[in-house]
């Protein structure tokens, strides 16, 4: 009676969302953590933050501000992050400013990110 239409998902959204029911923060800019987070969802993150992220999903926005270091599945870094990045997929924006080490299997550096540090990209080859 009152079902919700169904709507195909973006490339985007099928490669962060893989089922509607995986848990999503959003932290806006103003919000100021000094500690570690943890979440098995996905963190979209605007604020500033002292301390570690161990997250499947992060996007940090470009109000967004990360210092520590990160774990996680897929890290989108679209504002600035100085810290280790240990991911499977590292994308950077163009407005992304990062100052560290990123290990990762994928890393895609857009034109125009700022990156000071270290990289490993350990994909296989394609065959």
């Amino acid at each position: 009676m009152f079902s919700k239409p169904v709507r195909p998902k973006s490339d985007v959204t099928a490669a962060i969302l893989p089922d509607s029911t995986q848990r999503r923060s959003v932290l806006h800019d103003g919000i100021v953590i000094e500690g570690d987070w943890q979440s098995d969802g996905i963190v979209e993150f605007g604020g500033a933050i002292t301390g570690d992220l161990t997250v499947d999903v992060l996007i940090v926005t470009s109000t967004g501000t990360v210092e520590g270091n990160v774990r996680a599945r897929s890290v989108t870094v679209e504002g600035q992050l100085n810290g280790t990045i240990a991911a499977i997929d590292v994308n950077l924006s163009p407005t992304a400013i990062v100052r560290g080490e990123i290990k990762a299997e994928r890393i895609q550096i857009d034109f125009g990110a700022q990156v000071e540090g270290r990289l490993t990209a350990k994909g296989e080859a394609p065959s």
